[in-house]
């Protein structure tokens, strides 16, 4: 009797001491929500966003869930929790688990050659496979530029090279193949019955889906224009069109392994040869050991990030009617630390981190910092800076505030001048001051081009000895990226070939002038930029009698 009775009064403490407990877990619980809400709100302001909505899912579950702005820019519609969205890009991360599927089933080797398979042209110019032997891995792991396996370039069209997979075990044509798959193993299963496979006008779920809305540069503030559905169907690389709700069933199933088992999930999110990259998904340690493993969406007019914790089982789902997250964020280069709405989701829920009041002016900012600001405060710090500097190339305002930041952060962070690390590029090609050359110089010098042959390395290196008056080193930075094998259906080496062709005609290179802007002309109609095709054309006439 004595043990029963005190087994009874440790379980009467139990429940008083719980009791307790809970006022102040669920009052720290609201702070924290609080705090994510107005640091959400904060950068909307900046972005002057139409609208977005983001959920937070732990152990499968919605435990966060904010939206605001509008669906339509001209009626005025609230977002709402069924709201459809353009996810783009998000959709390769399930890509990657229908391909894993695949190979379990012994359909398809990720080690097979991705000629073996039916390849449509039309997809992607083939100029772009620079190798015959570029395996499916290589494509779904970003590395098929180049140099295969080795190098990585997120190329989100490239994944499209996917679809003769889809073909073949479909047994029918694209773009229907990869809709049929991505119906079985995920939509259906998951029950994510408020998901369009491309905008489909007659459907009943169209009335639903947001308006879409891409920035143009303005000198006067944000100027957002519509732009319509302009795909009805879904493939390899993008094109599905979801709600939040959806998404976290998606999310759900991942916490529960429902659709590949733990091994499976691991090996697409196991980085690649190297690289920042598994298959179909982003996968990185950040600060404190956090493995992050993320997929983000960046359409014409549409902005998403998917990101989740996994030792927390937490996702956040992020989802926007317009391309300015993602414009500002450029994920691509695989730090989901930039982009700002992630940031906060991972400093409050997170890191547990401290909110800087951004709005003041930047010697209060400085002060609130101190001397040696905590690591996540030196990434709200960056952000600030890249979006403030953003904000000056779309509307004409933020370039002196993204200046005095970026003065800021050589004060309290001189070390992030000091690695090679392409958002500080991105960052010092916006901005100077005489304050930020050797900085600036720096960084520059902290890339080996030799070895690191991102294109994006030599082209914002190449831009950043410009901003320091070095037109010769600049010239030999886009040189080395014009001249490289393949990454012929990169933006940036096209515009690197153009930019040094253009200097080469004015100092008298006559041949190699036409020869690189030859070369950039021929990428432009690659990629369907026939504007630019006719363009640089215009510029090889107007060559004649320079010899």
């Amino acid at each position: 009797m004595a043990k029963i009775g005190l087994s009874v009064f440790c379980l009467r403490c139990l429940v008083l001491l719980a009791a307790c407990l809970l006022p102040a877990t669920t009052a720290v619980a609201q702070t924290r929500d609080k705090a994510l809400t107005q640091r959400l709100h904060r950068i909307a302001g900046q972005l002057a966003l139409p609208g977005f909505s983001v959920a937070i899912v732990r152990d499968g579950k919605i435990v966060y869930r904010h939206s605001e702005g509008v669906t339509d820019l001209n009626a005025r519609t609230p977002v709402a929790r069924d709201s459809l969205f353009g996810i783009a890009s998000v959709t390769k991360s399930m890509t990657g688990i229908i391909m894993e599927q695949l190979e379990r089933e012994g359909q398809i080797r990720l080690d097979d050659p991705l000629l073996a398979y039916p390849l449509d042209a039309g997809w992607h110019p083939p100029e772009g496979i620079g190798d015959p032997n570029i395996t499916l891995g290589d494509v779904l792991s970003m590395s098929a530029g180049d140099r295969p396996g080795e190098t990585y370039v997120y190329n989100g069209a490239r994944f499209n090279l996917l679809s003769g997979v889809f073909d073949r075990v479909s047994q029918t044509a694209s773009p229907q193949s990869y809709v049929t798959q991505n119906r079985q193993r995920i939509l259906r299963p998951l029950g994510m019955d408020d998901t369009m496979a491309g905008y489909q006008k007659d459907s009943p779920l169209a009335a639903r889906a947001v308006k879409r809305y891409e920035a143009q540069p303005s000198a006067h503030g944000w100027d957002y224009v519509e732009r319509p559905y302009d795909w009805d169907a879904a493939y390899p690389a993008s094109g599905l069109i979801s709600t939040i709700d959806d998404l976290a069933k998606y999310a759900a199933a991942l916490d529960g392994n429902a659709l590949v088992g733990q091994s499976a999930y691991d090996r697409l999110t196991a980085p690649r040869h190297g690289h920042p990259y598994g298959y179909g998904w982003f996968t990185q340690v950040s600060h404190g050991g956090l493995r992050l493993h993320w997929v983000f969406g960046y359409g014409q007019a549409e902005s998403a990030l998917f990101l989740r914790v996994p030792d927390k089982k937490l996702t956040f789902i992020f989802l926007s009617n317009a391309d300015t997250p993602s414009a500002l964020a450029q994920l691509d280069y695989a730090d989901a630390l930039r982009q700002p709405f992630g940031l906060a989701f991972l400093d409050t829920w997170v890191m547990g981190g401290k909110t800087i009041d951004f709005d003041r002016p930047v010697a209060d900012v400085a002060k609130t910092l101190g001397e040696t600001p905590p690591p996540m405060v030196v990434e709200a710090l960056l952000n600030e800076a890249l979006m403030q500097a953003y904000r000056a190339r779309m509307t004409g305002e933020g370039a002196e505030r993204a200046v005095q930041l970026t003065e800021l952060l050589q004060r309290v962070a001189p070390d992030r001048f000091g690695a090679p690390d392409v958002y500080m590029l991105r960052l010092l090609s916006d901005v100077s001051s005489p304050g930020l050359e050797a900085p600036a110089r720096r960084l520059v010098a902290a890339f080996d081009t030799d070895k690191d042959r991102r294109p994006v390395v030599t082209f914002w290196s190449g831009n950043v000895l410009e901003k320091l008056g070095d037109r010769e080193g600049a010239m030999a930075s886009y040189r080395k990226l014009c001249d490289y094998a393949g990454f012929d259906d990169e933006p940036m080496k096209a515009q690197a070939c153009e930019q040094l062709g253009r200097h080469e005609l004015a100092t008298g290179k006559v041949a190699d002038g036409r020869r690189h802007l030859w070369h950039s002309a021929i990428m432009s109609r690659h990629a369907n930029g026939w504007r630019d095709y006719d363009r640089k054309l215009k510029l090889l006439a107007d060559t004649k009698g320079l010899d």
